[in-house]
């Protein structure tokens, strides 16, 4: 038998295929679920296999259908990128003093050569992708 590939851990917050049948087996409505689905940030694994293990769980057809409707949705979309100043010379000592969240970077000055944005050369800057 092949070995399961290793998963990497999401954010809590992200719903995925094991967060569905977590919130079904306790006992959670298929229009709940769908509502959930349609409205939370998520990640899920439409792949046959994985929707069939959905069936076996107890998921109902409409339950699935939102999950690769949302999928559809997630993998069209496209992703936003903002970009902040946080601050500037000695205000912002290392890329650590920044509050970030999951899925933003800290640009540190100097770009090698290229200008990313024209500003002060010492600026950080806050990336988010979304």
């Amino acid at each position: 038998m092949a070995a399961e590939p290793e998963t990497i851990p999401l954010p809590r917050h992200i719903l995925t295929n094991d967060g569905l049948v977590v919130l079904s087996r306790a006992g959670l409505g298929d229009g709940l679920l769908v509502d959930l689905i349609r409205h939370k940030r998520t990640q899920f694994d439409t792949s046959a296999d994985a929707l069939a293990l959905l069936a076996r769980h107890g998921l109902s057809e409409n339950v699935l259908r939102a999950v690769v409707e949302k999928q559809e949705q997630v993998l069209l979309r496209k992703p936003r990128l903002s970009v902040t100043p946080v601050g500037q010379g000695p205000a912002v000592e290392t890329a650590s003093s920044v509050e970030m969240e999951p899925g933003e970077v800290v640009l540190m000055p100097g770009g090698g050569g290229r200008r990313f944005l024209r500003s002060s050369p010492d600026r950080w800057y806050k990336v988010t992708m979304r």
